[in-house]
């Protein structure tokens, strides 16, 4: 069985089960598409779609761990609805789950088909970005019931991982990207024009909202209807620094990634100059004229290139993980990205 359970039946009987235990009769359910972690099926007459952890992801058996799918699954569905509320019908409105040994899924409505980046023009690369840097904006006005900061976890609900508020976790995290800066740079001059960046990150301003940090290619359905965000990862983060890992993400990480095995599917680097325009028109839309939210997205931008930097520079440091190798690529893969983002850092440092 490559799907994730106890039973010992087959994909298909599996995927009944799951659509008996939802009272649904379907006699036309076909493959969706396949995840790194999830298999996704189709309910065609429903215009559903379920999804079923698989048995095996990157190379590795994946356990089931009741907490952690809680506290991904739930968290999937309250982003849904705070979603939905900064930008109506850019999630699924219908989302369940169950999650035992025996039937652990997720089935949600159908958001339409992508029509990919092959089949979008720059200005609708733009506007697809503008689309979805409204919604990040619009999260940000809407205050979340959910406590702490960080990854979400699951223990009798919901919540953050840390119990800190924004400014004392954020001041905590600059001075960690601090010390990848000096791991990096030996230069006193470029030190120092690190930490004079780093020292005006937006800090008091700040506050903790629900967010995603997952609006990988993959992830958003580019519709006739506007980007459309699917199977997020949420978390409890700042507005700025999620924003900054979506700008970071389509201009720099998935073009530059495309020779490895996570990412090798999507021709991210032929499509470069749509992902940056979907990049340009999410800034557009964010920051909305505001010079204080341009800036402190400039430097979240810079934070995210230093921390990939300095991930490339510890994973050469010692032996890689099966899992490192498919996410990152072989090493000399990774020194050539390493040296080229220390040539962006320095570059950033210069603007």
């Amino acid at each position: 069985m490559t799907l994730l359970t106890t039973q010992k039946i087959e994909e298909q009987e599996l995927i009944q089960t799951a659509l008996q235990n939802e009272g649904i009769k379907a006699d036309q359910v076909k493959p969706l598409g396949e995840g790194a972690w999830h298999k996704a099926y189709l309910i065609e007459k429903e215009q559903l779609v379920l999804r079923i952890p698989k048995a095996i992801a990157y190379d590795k058996k994946v356990d089931f761990d009741e907490r952690e799918l809680r506290a991904e699954y739930e968290g999937t569905e309250v982003f849904y609805d705070q979603a939905n509320r900064a930008k109506p019908g850019i999630c699924p409105g219908f989302f369940r789950y169950s999650v035992t040994p025996e039937l652990t899924y997720t089935i949600e409505s159908f958001m339409g088909t992508t029509v990919g980046l092959a089949g979008q023009s720059l200005e609708e690369a733009r506007q697809f970005g503008r689309e979805l840097g409204e919604c990040y904006r619009g999260l940000e006005q809407l205050d979340t019931s959910l406590k702490g900061i960080g990854y979400l976890q699951y223990d009798e609900g919901l919540r953050g991982s840390y119990e800190m508020d924004a400014q004392e976790f954020l001041t905590q995290e600059t001075e960690e990207y601090r010390e990848e800066l000096h791991t990096l740079f030996q230069n006193p001059a470029i030190r120092a024009q690190g930490e004079e960046l780093l020292a005006t990150r937006s800090i008091e301003n700040e506050t903790i909202i629900l967010t995603n940090q997952d609006t990988s290619p993959e992830n958003i359905l580019f519709t006739k209807k506007g980007p459309k965000m699917i199977d997020p990862f949420p978390l409890l983060a700042t507005g700025t620094s999620l924003a900054a890992n979506h700008v970071f993400n389509y201009t720099e990480l998935f073009p530059k990634f495309s020779n490895t095995e996570r990412y090798r599917k999507g021709n991210y680097y032929i499509h470069a100059a749509k992902l940056r325009a979907n990049a340009e028109g999410f800034a557009e839309a964010y920051v909305d004229g505001s010079f204080v939210k341009k800036e402190a997205l400039r430097v979240e931008v810079f934070i995210k290139l230093l921390t990939m930097a300095h991930d490339h520079h510890q994973l050469l440091q010692g032996s890689m993980e099966r899992e490192d190798v498919i996410r990152f690529g072989a090493r000399d893969q990774i020194e050539a990205r390493l040296a080229y983002f220390l040539e962006k850092v320095k570059e950033g440092l210069r603007c």
